[in-house]
């Protein structure tokens, strides 16, 4: 994959000749490419003369004997390429798995090479050595492969394993399951002693499995050797894990035969292609990906023109723009790359501060890019009006500002929340009708009244100070209190089972399972909501700033950029602590109140300082001595618990 963005960044580098840029194309298309697509690289827009492409590639190339053209299929390819049109049964593949001592390429990290020399579908040869690192080998990476330090002692490094591994492998195509992640270390290692990097076409099993069985959700190495049927021995050693690849794929290969895919070149040729058929092309260079920094921060992807396209956020920015052009992606995401020219980076203090300034630019910028690929799950409010007399407990879809309402929430999916509460509503006899109500005696009640499911203060048969208990006990439970709610409708299950009254005692586990939910919900909720008051000091030096986070909800930001900043933070604790106890959650501070809770559950030790307050009055000065030193924000939590 590395070596095929490669090529394709000649193909678009506007400084190579024209040449060069039709080599560097079809050497990334194996099978070949028509003169109507190699125009379209040239000549953007050069399609209304519908014999044009034809004569001005063949101007081009036809005395040019590097490349061939195929009058059977109108497609022009290098001849360099013609050792790729063998039948799959004759093609010669060399199916790699590494061990590590981590998963990141430096030298000597690789502990363990095996590999399978295959013709066709026949494994013929096999290759296997424990390689000495250059440090020691982690706990975890012992306990996972079984390779201890004692084990690899003895063993050759890599500079002498290479060399070894380079004969056997020779021209053939290099294989294995998420091959990115082997062929990142063998190319580091190979462009280190060798001086240049790995030039084997590749293919990956893990990418084939998605396009050949697409049915299976979960496509780990081992999971697929149990669905065909495969045996699973020696998992996690080099050459187990090789030998399972490699009759993964002899079943890809009959799989691609049975599709019509019977030559080498068409193959290569499906696999550069992403899930929906198509190639993934790029034309951001592996070079300025690279540039990028190991930072968190936000990227703007935008097209030719300049026009924004996408936003997203990162904690470190190199990486995760650059797994858009090496790992498989969606359709969609496929579609955005082709489009992406240049990206923008934005480099914040902390994770905290990117995805804070990604919500920022996508609500003030809308990219079009960001509502196709990100489907937010919309949230809820548990609504009690307690202005009516009645008042009954529903879900609603936004926060008005109406007084004497009372929302709860966020929840995040209506579904399994209409069914909690109208489970509540049941169980404590509240109405479920809409309206004002006037009781009357001689009122005949609803279905729910009638079969005991609501205590029915339509006919007075219940006054408002006894239905008020009701609602106030409904109320404590959708505070995370539940009370003897739950006690109580676990004893009548029990009862019921008891009795043998088992259809009775199935309604009242099910009753029972989802108010444990709502509960559970609502007290993760109500946690948030009382605990989560801290200052967030992100930043290092004499770039920080403060995050205040008051009753869950992100509440101010302010750099710390002086003295009198902390103690502006601090005068803003004592203002609006008590106030933001009593607030409800707003649609308007949902999003940010996700992403601070997010950061909290993500966040490593050493990133931001947090600052936990217990009231309005707590001594913040470690905020005004941080502004006044400088001092990097890296204390643990434990100890800013203490200040």
């Amino acid at each position: 994959m590395a070596v095929e963005t490669a090529r394709l960044d000649i193909a678009r580098d506007p400084r190579a000749t024209t040449k060069e840029k039709l080599c560097a194309f079809l050497e990334s298309r194996p099978a070949g490419a028509d003169a109507r697509e190699l125009v379209g690289l040239l000549l953007a827009g050069a399609g209304s003369d519908p014999e044009l492409a034809a004569r001005i590639i063949n101007a081009l190339l036809a005395s040019d004997p590097n490349f061939v053209f195929d009058t059977a299929t109108s497609l022009w390819s290098l001849r360099s390429c013609a050792a790729l049109r063998v039948p799959l049964s004759e093609a010669s593949f060399c199916v790699v798995d590494l061990e590590t001592t981590g998963g990141r390429a430096g030298p000597g990290t690789i502990i363990e090479i095996g590999a399978y020399r295959m013709v066709g579908r026949r494994m013929v040869e096999s290759f296997e050595t424990l390689v000495r690192p250059q440090g020691p080998i982690p706990r975890f990476i012992c306990g996972l492969t079984s390779i201890s330090n004692e084990m690899v002692a003895a063993a050759p490094p890599i500079e002498k394993v290479l060399p070894a591994f380079r004969d056997f492998l020779g021209p053939s195509v290099l294989v294995a399951h998420n091959a990115a992640f082997d062929f990142s270390f063998l190319n580091f290692e190979f462009r280190r002693i060798f001086g240049i990097g790995l030039r084997n076409p590749t293919l990956c099993t893990l990418r084939m499995a998605r396009r050949f069985v697409p049915s299976l959700k979960r496509r780990r190495l081992d999971l697929l050797a149990e669905h065909f049927g495969l045996s699973t021995a020696g998992r996690h050693r080099g050459l187990g894990d090789a030998r399972m690849a490699a009759e993964i794929l002899s079943i890809f290969l009959e799989i691609a035969e049975n599709m019509g895919i019977g030559r080498l070149d068409r193959l290569l040729d499906l696999h550069g292609r992403g899930p929906s058929g198509r190639r993934i092309e790029r034309h951001v260079s592996p070079e300025d990906v690279a540039a990028l920094p190991l930072a968190p921060g936000v990227y703007l992807m935008r097209n030719a023109r300049g026009d924004l396209l996408y936003v997203g956020k990162a904690r470190r920015l190199r990486e995760r723009v650059g797994s858009y052009f090496t790992a498989a992606v969606n359709a969609k995401t496929a579609e955005l790359i082709s489009h992406v020219y240049t990206i923008e980076t934005r480099v914040t203090r902390s994770a905290l501060e990117a995805g804070l300034l990604e919500s920022e630019l996508i609500r003030e910028l809308k990219p079009p890019y960001n509502r196709m690929l990100k489907s937010v799950a919309p949230a809820h409010f548990i609504k009690l009006d307690l202005s009516d007399e009645f008042p009954r407990v529903v879900v609603a879809a936004r926060i008005g500002a109406r007084p004497g309402v009372r929302y709860l929430g966020p929840f995040i999916g209506r579904r399994s929340l209409d069914h909690s509460t109208r489970t509540l509503s049941r169980i404590l006899g509240l109405r479920t009708c809409s309206g004002k109500l006037a009781p009357d005696p001689d009122f005949s009640p609803c279905l729910y009244g009638q079969i005991g499911h609501c205590c029915a203060p339509c006919n007075a048969g219940i006054s408002a100070d006894a239905y008020g208990v009701r609602v106030r006990r409904a109320l404590a439970f959708l505070q995370g209190r539940p009370g003897r709610l739950l006690g109580d409708l676990a004893a009548a299950r029990d009862k019921a089972a008891s009795a043998l009254r088992y259809e009775e005692a199935a309604r009242l586990r099910r009753d029972l399972e989802s108010l444990v939910t709502l509960s559970h919900r609502a007290s993760r909720l109500s946690q948030v909501i009382t605990e989560n008051n801290l200052v967030i000091v992100t930043g290092r030096d004499d770039d920080c700033a403060a995050h205040v986070v008051l009753s869950g909800r992100l509440a101010l930001t302010r750099k710390l950029d002086s003295p009198a900043a902390g103690a502006e933070v601090r005068a803003f604790v004592i203002q609006h602590f008590e106030r933001y106890q009593a607030k409800p959650v707003t649609r308007e501070e949902l999003e940010p109140m996700q992403i601070v809770a997010r950061w909290l559950r993500e966040r490593t030790p050493d990133e931001g300082r947090l600052i936990y307050l217990s009231g309005p009055d707590l001594e913040t000065w470690a905020i005004e001595m941080r502004a006044e030193q400088g001092a990097a924000a890296t204390a643990s939590p434990a100890e800013s618990a203490q200040n």
